[in-house]
């Protein structure tokens, strides 16, 4: 059976999906940001920010609601159709009703204390993502060794220490994978080079990694 089918809200021009697009070639749809709860610019829903949507029936609605996060933020906000069968009504979606309507006006608020707990977190996933990748591509145990000690010279003078090994680490427990999540939903941009895409595929390099150092 075909996953169901839903009406979602995205932003045209949304600048990260633009860029990501440009640097890191591949379908458009890879980048697409959609409106969650929270009335930010999502790649997918969470627990606590689901992505609002509309039923194919609801179209109507759903074109007026695009109409109106338009003229509120001032950029064009077009109307999708999308599925997918890992998502869940209350969870990863929620169906737009009334009390949903500030969303489309634009994002809550972040506190100070959070919004800087999420940029250094996203600081440390982008570092330590490049640093993973980079060590993942070494072609022979000198050409790691060199990209280890350049890696243990960087993360020091930002971060104050890490390794190769830590980075991984932290990027296959709880702290990155929470910092990957907070991407994902929209509550913080990555600003260097690494796509959403990559840094997703290097979280789950980490997390293979860790498994396979824990039953050797």
């Amino acid at each position: 059976m075909l996953p169901k089918q839903y009406l979602l809200l995205s932003l045209a021009e949304h600048g990260s999906a633009l860029l990501e697009h440009r640097d890191h070639g591949g379908p458009a749809t890879l980048y697409i940001r959609y409106l969650n709860i929270d009335g930010r610019w999502a790649v997918h829903g969470s627990l606590h920010a689901p992505l609002l949507v509309w039923d194919m029936s609801q179209a109507s609605s759903a074109q007026a609601a695009a109409q109106t996060a338009s003229k509120a933020r001032g950029r064009a906000v077009q109307v999708m159709t999308r599925s997918d069968s890992s998502w869940e009504e209350g969870r990863q979606i929620r169906v737009f009703s009334t009390s949903n309507g500030a969303a489309l006006l634009g994002h809550v608020a972040q506190g100070e204390a959070k919004a800087r707990r999420l940029r250094l977190e996203t600081e440390k996933l982008e570092a330590y993502c490049t640093v993973v990748r980079a060590a993942t591509a070494a072609e022979d145990h000198t050409a790691f060794a060199t990209i280890s000690r350049a890696a243990a010279t960087a993360l020091h003078a930002k971060f104050g220490g890490g390794s190769v090994s830590a980075s991984s680490s932290w990027l296959a427990g709880k702290k990155g994978r929470a910092a990957m999540d907070s991407v994902l939903a929209g509550e913080v941009e990555l600003t260097g080079p690494l796509s959403i895409q990559q840094v997703v595929e290097t979280v789950e390099h980490a997390k293979e990694a860790e498994r396979h150092r824990a039953s050797s």
